[in-house]
């Protein structure tokens, strides 16, 4: 018998995971062929940086050699503290990894990787100089194979380098890594600085490769940009991303002993360095003189009170305005394209938009152009926050070239920069970003916007060659027949993009919170994505997908979907005995209700709070005016945005064509000076609804003049918010639009809406409210009632003299029953066969238990008659 063989349990460093290729490739974010190029350009960044921090204009150059190359920079030079710390393994050093803002370079481990590179470049060793600050460290990464560790050794020597920071790295076969790129879209060393002085007006770039010098000087020098070291804002952060900064800053206290006070962790914000400020923030949460330790229990962040911090700092400041990001501008751009990229004069189209897009900034800027030569393939430019991207960072943009028929091939230069403090990548070498809402919708638009007019040369191009054309989109055809998808799985594929869009909170939710999301605004949204997928096909009826494939997928995906918040229509009411609560039957209400059980009775009396509001019936010193919505389903969002309460706004909504009863209030409000603002769909029915309102029918005659307001969706409002429409179709005998001009209906609104047919047979187009996300519908919303200068309302001063006569002896009423309420009780004597007296109190009648219960104590408590 063999002897069994006694295995040891070896241990191995894990600090060679970072000298390995697949763990490198990983940190990089980029293949070994692209290591070289993205270790540059980590290097470029940091150098810009250094300068806009020490106010400078930067000047950076690039020294390319046969086996290494060199970036210097004119900054203030890199200190040897985060030098040294760099080359420690087992942390990360870095500014930038726990703030959220709009800075270069957000890797967070670039230098890290500088020295690990050439080592595993070579196989063998690796050789890296660093001059700054009047030192020259010569570092030598090699291995102790024996303990697979990475031994780092460093030598100093005096250096000729004062100002700035010097890096070479020695790097074989380097000619393979940065020479000339070949494939559309790379990029080579003479490339990525052009690229960096497109992104960079303030910035000069200087290039000594094979003997010659390529210069590309600034064109702003003072251009106004946000600066790296500028404060952040309270509004970039989630809970999440807030909870890590504290944590990093809680681990370098343990480190270096510093311990902050929270009122200096508050001021590190943007709108915050006022003590004023500082104290309101803290005195709210009820942490003065608090220290950020305190925001801590030893071993992870109290994220409770860093989620009420954070919402609190939030309210008390205002969101960074997009201006202050500042935008490279029509002027450089068409500079930069003429001079290095060689386009044709008077072909460059520019585009920007900016806005917030859930209380986050961003700037968005495209230019297009046609080179001059024919054979020149496309050069695609893409930057985020003034860097340039190594691949395509925006997972939408190949879709969107590809629509407007900008072709890898075709002889054009296009520019995108888009400057956004916070972007979600999708990879850990933070190379690719999936846009949402508003920044995807201006990506769209710019790009849609820029490149029509190349699209139509495209189409005019394809009508010379028809046969050949004709045979290539019927062999494209014939491939995507082979591959679309059934309609039930690609719903399924589009469902979480579908809910995410919809919901987005906007400005109207707290941080990590999304806004209900209706179930029919969930459909418009999966509508045209659905579309895509299928080849054109899609549900014919609405019903199908709210009432099948949308619960169907909440059902199987119960854990992908736990957080989603998604509101179906109510559909009946339940009504409880006794306590007269009334709940409708749709999905929030249900859940709150659920939610609200309690089983236990209490035998204490719980604080009684007698409130503040005083009792109107009517709108009577309550309210001014009304929102009518023509459609059920949109109250929860109405709530969570807080708009009755937030405008001091009547809410009313039907079903369909108002009824009479919906009339007559709306005669009696307008007789008291109400006015009703109406929200409906752009259809037929919208115009016929607000047209219903404001005139006499054969069933209800006004008595009052109306007070009506149409807050639309209108054509206008459709177009401008880019909203998708449906075909619908009319079976009336006479032509719809002779009604939609009795309406109020513009002969444009006629022919959107009746496109044509005849009788019996009409069809046209529609858009729904629902087409809207919630964020947007609200947005919407205001907008109309600013503009209908919807008010808070204040009493007369009579009313409120009576009001506060009221309060004052409310509030004295409140605090004898506070003290009552604190005083002992004596214990209650229970009485004898008390079940068979309740059931005698309870026969035959309609009380309820507790309420019989009630009227025995009463007896039992009465005191006796005199006499």
């Amino acid at each position: 018998m063999e002897k069994a063989l006694a295995r040891t349990m070896f241990a191995t460093s894990r600090l060679l995971e970072f000298f390995t290729e697949p763990e490198l490739t990983m940190q990089i974010g980029h293949d070994r062929p692209s290591w070289a190029v993205a270790i540059l350009k980590e290097l470029i960044d940091n150098g810009l940086d250094a300068c806009e921090k020490a106010n400078i204009s930067p000047h950076i150059q690039v020294i390319i050699e046969d086996d290494s190359f060199a970036v210097q920079d004119n900054g203030p030079g890199l200190p040897a503290d985060t030098l040294l710390r760099s080359m420690e393994y087992d942390v990360r050093v870095s500014d930038k990894s726990y703030y959220v803002s709009p800075t270069r370079g957000r890797l967070g481990n670039a230098l890290k990787c500088v020295w690990a590179a050439p080592f595993v470049v070579d196989g063998r060793q690796g050789h890296i100089e660093v001059a700054t600050q009047g030192l020259l460290y010569r570092v030598n990464v090699s291995l102790d194979e024996i303990e697979q560790k990475p031994q780092i050794a460093v030598a100093q020597e005096p250096s000729l380098v004062k100002t700035g920071t010097f890096f070479r790295l020695h790097w074989p076969q380097l000619a393979s890594c940065l020479g000339d790129a070949k494939q559309a879209d790379s990029y080579n060393c003479r490339r990525l600085l052009q690229a960096y002085a497109a992104m960079n007006p303030h910035a000069t770039f200087e290039l000594q490769a094979d003997g010659t010098v390529l210069k590309l000087p600034s064109t702003c020098g003072d251009w106004p940009k946000w600066r790296p070291d500028w404060p952040t804002s309270p509004h970039w952060y989630t809970p999440e991303t807030l909870c890590s900064l504290i944590a990093a800053y809680l681990a370098e206290e343990r480190r270096n002993g510093r311990a902050r006070t929270l009122r200096e962790f508050v001021a590190e914000f943007d709108g915050l360095t006022a003590s004023r400020k500082q104290k309101e923030v803290l005195e709210h949460i009820d942490l003065s003189g608090a220290r950020l330790g305190d925001l801590g229990d030893g071993k992870e962040v109290k994220s409770a009170v860093a989620n009420r911090l954070l919402r609190v700092m939030q309210q008390n400041t205002r969101p960074v305005q997009p201006g202050r990001l500042g935008c490279l501008g029509e002027e450089h751009l068409r500079a930069i394209l003429a001079k290095q990229y060689h386009v044709r004069p008077g072909s460059m189209r520019y585009k920007k938009k900016a806005g917030l897009d859930g209380g986050v900034p961003f700037v968005l800027e495209v230019a297009f152009a046609i080179r001059t030569n024919d054979e020149e393939p496309r050069n695609l430019v893409v930057g985020l926050n003034w860097s340039p991207a190594l691949a395509h960072p925006l997972a939408q943009l190949d879709d969107l070239l590809a629509e407007m028929r900008v072709d890898r091939w075709d002889p054009v230069v296009l520019a995108v920069h888009l400057a956004r403090p916070r972007l979600e990548a999708t990879d850990r070498g933070k190379g690719r970003y999936h846009l949402e809402g508003d920044t995807l919708a201006a990506l769209e638009q710019c790009i849609r916007l820029t490149t029509g007019e190349w699209k139509k040369l495209k189409r005019r191009a394809d009508r010379e060659n028809r046969l050949a054309q004709r045979d290539l989109e019927e062999e494209c055809r014939r491939r995507e027949r082979g591959r679309r998808l059934q309609l039930k799985e690609a719903a399924y594929q589009v469902m979480e993009q579908a809910y995410l869009q919809t919901s987005d909170p906007g400005p109207y939710a707290p941080p990590g919170r999304r806004l209900p999301a209706e179930a029919r605004q969930i459909m418009y949204a999966a509508r045209p994505l659905v579309l895509q997928l299928t080849g054109g096909e899609v549900w014919q009826n609405s019903d199908y997908f709210t009432q099948h494939l949308l619960p169907d997928f909440l059902d199987q995906h119960p854990q992908r979907t736990a957080a989603w918040d998604v509101v179906f229509d109510a559909r009946g009411a339940l009504e409880e005995p006794h306590t007269g609560r009334r709940v409708p039957l749709g999905t929030v209400d249900v859940r709150d209700y659920i939610a609200d059980w309690r089983d236990d009775v209490p035998e204490t009396i719980p604080p009684i709070d007698l409130g503040g509001l005083v009792p109107t019936s009517g709108p009577s010193n309550r309210f001014r005016f009304a929102l009518f919505v023509e459609k059920q389903g949109f109250d929860d969002l109405l709530t969570a945005g807080a708009i009755a309460a937030r405008y001091d706004l009547a809410l009313m909504s039907t079903k369909g064509m108002s009824v009479t009863a919906a009339r007559r209030l709306v005669d009696e409000w307008s007789a008291r000076g109400v006015t009703i603002l109406v929200l409906r769909d752009f259809d037929k029915t919208g115009f016929s609804i607000v047209h219903t309102l404001r005139s006499d029918t054969r069933r209800y005659r006004f008595r009052s003049r109306p007070l009506v307001i149409d807050l639309g969706l209108r054509l206008k409002d459709a177009q401008a918010l880019g909203l998708q429409s449906e075909v619908v179709r009319y079976r009336s005998g006479k032509d719809p639009r002779e009604r939609l001009r009795e309406c109020g209906a513009t002969e444009d609104e006629c022919n959107f809406l009746v496109r044509g047919g005849g009788p019996g047979h009409w069809w046209g187009e529609r858009v729904e409210l629902n087409a809207m996300t919630a964020a947007s519908l609200l947005q919407f919303v205001e907008r109309g009632l600013q503009q209908a200068g919807v008010r808070k309302l204040t009493p007369p001063s009579d009313v409120l003299e009576r009001a506060f006569r009221r309060a004052w002896r409310l509030q004295m009423v409140q605090e004898a029953v506070n003290a009552t309420l604190a005083r002992p009780v004596d214990a209650p004597i229970i009485p004898a066969k008390l079940l068979q007296k309740l059931r005698r109190k309870m026969k035959n009648s309609a009380l309820s238990w507790d309420q019989a219960l009630h009227e025995i104590v009463q007896q039992q408590r009465r005191p006796p008659r005199a006499g």
